[in-house]
């Protein structure tokens, strides 16, 4: 029974020493480590993506699960030991996610709670993802640009600015 117990006991701390924190997204972006991962990361190339965000969680108090994704996609580059400055990463949000850059004050008055991607958002910009919505999705959604996190810039559209990353070198990721 003893030799179960401690059997027991190894494999759990394994499992969790096997779970992996921020690398670099200190709070999000949950990463495991995968000893056959089938690719390597080339650790001096630039990976350039822009994640293309528009929909939302289901409930208004959830943060948009896509943003963690975008947390867990730079966690996962850098646990492969991509340096920080070769993982470029933006992020548009639009459609029903454009809600998630409101200022809490913003949020609260439209559905009577803080905005739940606060947090999410201060720390995707430090650490170094840009962040735009378009000024379009903005008056579409009836906001206006001082209701925007002070995380995320203003673009002109969501096809203008997906064909500006595009042409230059950017991937795109859909997750929707």
């Amino acid at each position: 029974m003893k030799k179960v117990v401690n059997l027991l006991f190894i494999l759990s701390i394994s499992v969790v020493f096997a779970q992996r924190t921020g690398v670099i997204v200190e709070e999000y972006g949950k990463v495991y480590r995968v000893e056959n991962p089938g690719i390597e990361f080339e650790k001096d190339k630039q990976y350039k993506v822009i994640f293309d965000i528009y929909t939302d969680s289901p409930e208004l108090d959830m943060d948009n699960p896509m943003l963690k994704k975008v947390a867990r996609y730079i966690q996962i580059h850098a646990q492969k030991g991509v340096p920080p400055n070769n993982i470029k990463v933006t992020v548009l949000l639009h459609g029903v996610a454009t809600k998630n850059v409101l200022t809490d004050k913003a949020y609260n008055k439209e559905f009577s709670i803080d905005n739940p991607n606060t947090e999410l958002l201060r720390t995707l910009k430090n650490s170094g993802v840009h962040l735009f919505v378009p000024e379009d999705s903005l008056a579409d959604g009836g906001y206006a640009v001082k209701d925007k996190s002070y995380n995320v810039k203003t673009t002109m559209s969501a096809l203008a600015e997906l064909e500006w990353h595009q042409t230059n070198g950017y991937k795109i990721v859909n997750f929707n």
